[in-house]
């Protein structure tokens, strides 16, 4: 055997030793492999396909392809409100090829509205890459109603104790948890009916069966421009640019936050360099005017963050919305 042989061949035994020892494993694994990428890349999303995160996911690949130089495919798995889509993200191999679409109620609402009902830790298992997207929630009325604002609509639901109706799109869902954070902290005595969906929502709002509702801009806004419905703030804790004259519910009641939103994740021990050349990639595709455009068409903002950012951002959300389900005693199924 030639000493050139010899000398890789040993080379190869101590890197393999070594990455069997204890703590090394991990920082190899944690080193970006260099031809990282050098196959297709999948995006799960837990909807089905043609609606806003699908849409948004689309985008999103064509993007990440562009940048990463390999074709990036959509997965849309369906199913247990994004759950599925979660549950196969953090089950992936952590080798940078797994991404997630991630939401809200897989992420940072299923570990306390879906106890027992979910078979992955979002805390542990999944690793923040960066936040893409923001939905602005409206606080809106019909406008039979007579209320123009949230000071009227908390004078109203004081006088009249048990009689305003809040509708959501669910009683697990942002919109749905908006409505009984409202209801906490302005300590107010109204009825929650949540519906399986906007849709039927809205119908009912218009139709007169419920007062209000929280819903996304890119059904609100065409009906508040329309006339038919009235609406009265947003939910973000900064006014938005779909509606820069449209005060926040947090003016009323400071504190008050309940955006919906969508965000990339991989799988927990995705190499660190994977992760914040991903990170750079979504900071890159979050400015490009076109994406900014078709984004706001689905009702959604653009925006990135870094990965330390992003984690905290769910933490916070997920310590609220336990605190919420604890403090208002919600029983959720």
């Amino acid at each position: 055997m030639s000493r050139d042989c010899r000398s890789s061949r040993r080379a190869l035994l101590t890197t393999l030793a070594a990455a069997a020892l204890p703590g090394v494993s991990a920082s190899l694994r944690a080193q970006q492999p260099a031809s990282w990428p050098n196959k297709p890349l999948r995006l799960l999303v837990g909807f089905p396909a043609g609606g806003a995160s699908d849409v948004m996911a689309r985008l999103i690949a064509d993007k990440l392809a562009q940048g990463l130089g390999q074709t990036v495919v959509v997965d849309n798995r369906p199913g247990a409100a994004g759950t599925l889509a979660a549950s196969l993200a953090a089950r992936a191999a952590p080798d940078g090829y797994t991404l997630l679409l991630a939401s809200p109620t897989a992420i940072t609402l299923a570990p306390t509205t879906m106890v027992g009902k979910i078979n992955y830790d979002p805390a542990r298992e999944l690793v923040p890459v960066s936040k893409v997207a923001s939905y602005p929630l409206f606080l809106i009325a019909r406008p039979g109603l007579n209320v123009r604002s949230v000071p009227e609509l908390l004078q109203y639901a004081r006088q009249n104790p048990g009689k305003l109706n809040f509708g959501s799109f669910g009683a697990n869902t942002s919109g749905g948890l908006a409505t009984e954070m409202v209801k906490l902290m302005a300590g107010i005595n109204a009825l929650h009916v949540p519906y399986n969906g906007s849709a039927p929502a809205l119908q009912a709002l218009m139709g007169g069966s419920i007062d209000v509702m929280f819903d996304t801009a890119v059904t609100a806004i065409p009906n508040v421009k329309a006339g038919t419905l009235r609406a009265l703030a947003v939910a973000s804790p900064r006014r938005t640019s779909m509606a820069p004259e449209l005060p926040t519910v947090a003016e009323s009641l400071p504190g008050f936050e309940a955006d919906s939103w969508n965000g990339l994740m991989v799988p927990a021990g995705t190499p660190s360099a994977v992760v914040a050349r991903l990170q750079a990639e979504v900071a890159r595709l979050v400015t490009l005017a076109d994406v900014k455009d078709r984004f706001a068409l689905i009702g959604a903002e653009a925006v990135g963050s870094n990965a330390a950012n992003f984690a905290t951002f769910l933490k916070e959300e997920t310590e609220r919305y336990a605190r919420l389900v604890r403090e208002a005693n919600l029983k959720i199924e």
